[in-house]
């Protein structure tokens, strides 16, 4: 049975958030919001994640993220500066309307602790309002 999370964003207000703010991103980052929000797919809102993280970046790698190692380093390897991160964090946290640590994010080296403290992020929100 494949993992999925549940979000608590209503597709009608998944769609309108997608329009107010994904304005310019790519059109594969905004459907992998919405399936996010509509099926609670991880992989969806791992696509989402490093899509916007990707559109934010000042200089773009050759290849997607998603296709990078998890082992990937967010400053060493692509770069990310403290703007970068608040720039996507920000949107994330419009996106699914959840409060990210500062502290937290601190600790937050690679691509793979990015996805995975999102997706937890996203599930405990889910499960306090529950």
């Amino acid at each position: 049975m494949p993992l999925t999370l549940t979000l608590m964003i209503d597709y009608t207000e998944a769609n309108k958030r997608a329009q107010e703010t994904l304005v310019g991103f790519p059109p594969q980052v905004t459907a992998a919001y919405l399936d996010a929000a509509e099926t609670g797919s991880p992989e969806s809102l791992d696509v989402a994640v490093l899509g916007v993280l990707h559109f934010y970046l000042a200089k773009k790698p050759k290849t997607s993220l998603d296709a990078l190692p998890g082992t990937t380093r967010l400053v060493e390897d692509l770069g990310c500066d403290s703007l970068t991160m608040m720039d996507t964090i920000f949107m994330m946290e419009s996106l699914f309307d959840i409060d990210i640590d500062d502290t937290e994010l601190s600790r937050l080296s690679t691509l793979d602790q990015l996805r995975n403290y999102l997706r937890h992020l996203v599930q405990a929100d889910v499960m306090a309002a529950a």
